[in-house]
């Protein structure tokens, strides 16, 4: 009887196997040049030859062994490929990633990779005598890239921030804000590979392409050096048998878990995922971990992530805000949508080292008074709460007043404003030694002090957090 209902229950599960497959992986349309220029998945639009067309040829990779071969794109100087973005529907409108293994037999200057504005302007992505380079805003500082030698490398834009990476092997080699848009397709609506403007004559390499892949939003980086640790797998060989299945566009992943499969039966959501520090890719412990639903911001569930990994089991059918916090990093959120019953959904939180680039409680204060006002000391409160539970910070107390009056008083009037309030945080049992400051009067203005509600807001103790040095 036993051995019967664990088959029943396998059977249910075997319906969102295929789910929980397809929920790892990031959505993308694959290009390995074993069929032309179709795409592995049959449904992307075919890439366009640029120029003069290329050859398919038989090629040995690295990544394969010495000894066995593939079926490469080679092209000559100025000529390359392009993909249809409007063909495809708006796939690179947003965030995306393009993922290349390639390479040159040129590198004595500037060679085009990506160009984003169909040849019109001279920005895009270069490799600049063997180092990665988006002109003309970002160059990487080491050399990367070797003439002949085929080399993996991914391109990423997140539309929210404007943040682009560039990576090569795995490792990331150039960061940037794009401000200007440089780094999105334009009206054209194509993206091109290897293939020179029109501004600037000879920017362009003879070369050979083995695979192309896009995703449709942002690779984090533990997922590319993943990507380039398993890049053989995404490159068959000559003798590879060919089926009428399409090959997977992600990277093999493990069966689910026996727990995994119970909540598929009991038609419960399995959220697992990892939090990982993003500089070094090693798993951060003890991290808090609290899910809330997006459309109320209730909280619905929370633990603690041992050995980086967390795990929950949520309804289907809600957006779910994750939202991981370590003291000496930025909180991190991100949102998963389960979309069916028995799904398993899982994602990456990468955290970054805290930044403490503006105040992080500014005090306010009546024109011409030194003493603390109610609003000030409920604010002051909580900074004492804060540091309580962050023996790592020092404090900066910076002192400011208004332009109204004689500038030697205001300079004095800012001195002891910050002196009032570290006596209040010290008195709230904040080690006096962890607390600095100056009094700058009013040569710092955060308003114009044309109006009386631009000078309340110049009358103030910014209260600094600095990392203690160790």
């Amino acid at each position: 009887m036993n051995r019967e209902k664990a088959l029943f229950r396998t059977l249910l599960v075997v319906p969102f196997l295929f789910t929980f497959f397809s929920s790892l992986a990031q959505r993308s349309w694959t290009y390995d040049f074993s069929n032309g220029f179709e795409s592995v998945e049959g449904s992307a639009p075919p890439l366009r030859p640029l120029g003069e067309k290329g050859k398919f040829i038989e090629e040995k990779l690295p990544e394969l062994g010495s000894t066995t071969q593939r079926t490469v794109y080679k092209f000559e100087a100025n000529n390359g490929l392009q993909f249809d973005n409007k063909a495809a529907n708006g796939f690179l409108n947003r965030s995306f990633t393009v993922e290349i293994y390639f390479k040159l037999t040129e590198l004595d200057s500037w060679k085009r990779v990506l160009d984003f504005k169909n040849r019109k302007t001279d920005f895009g992505s270069y490799i600049h005598h063997g180092k990665l380079n988006f002109f003309n805003l970002a160059t990487g500082k080491k050399a990367a890239v070797r003439p002949n030698d085929y080399v993996h490398y991914v391109y990423s834009r997140n539309a929210e921030t404007g943040m682009i990476r560039m990576y090569v092997d795995g490792e990331s080699k150039v960061e940037f804000k794009d401000v200007d848009k440089e780094g999105i397709l334009d009206a054209d609506q194509v993206l091109n590979f290897f293939y020179d403007d029109l501004v600037v004559n000879h920017e362009a390499s003879a070369g050979s392409v083995a695979l192309i892949r896009l995703y449709d939003e942002v690779m984090t980086p533990v997922l590319v050096r993943k990507s380039f640790k398993e890049l053989a797998q995404k490159l068959p060989s000559r003798s590879a048998t060919p089926t009428a299945t399409p090959r997977p566009a992600a990277p093999a992943i493990a069966a689910p878990a026996e727990e995994e499969m119970e909540d598929a039966a009991d038609g419960l959501v399995s959220v697992t995922g990892k939090v990982y520090d993003v500089r070094n890719l090693g798993f951060l412990g003890d991290v808090d971990v609290i899910v809330r639903r997006t459309n109320s911001d209730s909280i619905v569930a929370r633990t603690k992530a041992v050995n980086g990994q967390y795990r929950f089991r949520l309804k289907p059918l809600e957006t779910y805000r994750i939202t991981a916090s370590l003291p000496g990093y930025q909180p991190k959120s991100v949102v998963v949508q389960p979309k069916a019953q028995g799904e398993v959904v899982r994602s990456l939180i990468n955290m970054a080292p805290e930044t403490f680039d503006k105040p992080i409680a500014t005090v306010p204060f009546v024109q011409s008074k030194d003493s603390l006002i109610s609003e000030a000391k409920v604010r002051l409160d909580s900074v004492a709460n804060f540091l309580q539970t962050r023996p790592d910070l020092m404090i900066n107390l910076e002192g400011h007043t208004d332009n109204i009056g004689d500038f030697d008083k205001n300079l004095l009037l800012s001195w002891q404003r910050v002196l009032i309030v570290k006596n209040y945080l010290i008195e709230k049992g904040i080690d006096p030694n962890r607390i600095d400051g100056k009094g700058y009067g009013p040569t710092r203005p955060a308003a114009h002090n044309n109006s009386e509600p631009a000078r309340q807001v110049n009358r103030r103790v910014e209260v600094w957090a600095t990392p203690i040095k160790r």
